[in-house]
């Protein structure tokens, strides 16, 4: 029954962060001054690819999935010591356990990890991870509010209060407290910008139709030269040169 509950919990959470992410994206971050009603009524679509979006943010939609459930399932274990450990009702292990210490300790570490690894594929399932673990620490802190009464309700909504937020800022790609945490991608754009002006700047063919067109006017103006330079003289029909003017071969 817990473990049914954690993944329903699991799931909503996932679909609400990713809808407010949403409404917080086009609301505030975009800064339009109109919207369409498809915008803000048709967004089913727009919501599964924001999760989609997330999971995939490593390049490897499996991978993004098995650690993002993983650090959830890994995140209510451990939030479950305390319950098991504690007493019965709300006490301090149950808080101590529940406090989003991995969630946090991993968001504020990530700069001194990006600058270590540097540009390291495995950084682009951050997104997963951090989302993981913040889910499965309320996914497991609402299940334990509502089956055992372990916390209390104002902790819970601190919890809330502090994570969201945190996620909803990830999934929308902006940076955190002056961090950004998104992959360090400026040499594959330079290089995608260096093939795209080469390919304008060559016109190949533009330059073969300009080419050939050159050449047809130098081949052209070649053959009225030459053309000028056959009238000076004309065969007869013994093919004999009938030179009326200066003679070429003069006797000596």
């Amino acid at each position: 029954m817990g473990i049914f509950l954690f993944f329903l919990f699991f799931g909503i959470y996932l679909l609400g962060v990713s809808l407010v992410s949403y409404y917080v994206g086009i609301l505030f971050f975009t800064a339009k001054a109109s919207y369409r009603r498809e915008e803000l009524t048709e967004i089913r679509s727009e919501v599964f690819h924001l999760i989609i979006a997330i999971l995939k943010s490593g390049g490897n939609l499996l991978r993004g999935t098995a650690i993002m459930v993983g650090s959830a399932v890994l995140q209510g274990l451990w939030s479950s010591i305390g319950s098991i450990l504690g007493d019965p009702g709300p006490g301090a292990l149950e808080h101590i356990f529940h406090a989003p210490i991995f969630f946090l300790g991993v968001v504020f570490a990530y700069p001194f990890i990006k600058e270590s690894l540097g540009d390291e594929p495995l950084l682009g399932e951050a997104k997963a991870l951090f989302t993981g673990l913040a889910l499965g620490n309320l996914s497991s802190a609402s299940l334990h509010y509502g089956l055992d009464r372990d916390l209390f309700f104002l902790y819970l909504l601190f919890l809330f209060l502090l994570q969201i937020p945190i996620l909803v800022f990830l999934w929308n790609r902006r940076p955190l407290f002056g961090v950004s945490f998104e992959q360090n991608r400026e040499n594959s754009d330079e290089d995608w910008g260096q093939v795209e002006d080469s390919a304008e700047t060559e016109e190949p063919f533009g330059s073969l139709r300009t080419s050939g067109s050159s050449d047809f006017g130098s081949s052209s103006a070649n053959d009225s030269q030459d053309s000028s330079d056959w009238d000076v003289g004309e065969f007869d029909f013994d093919g004999n040169l009938n030179n009326e003017g200066s003679d070429p071969y003069p006797e000596k």
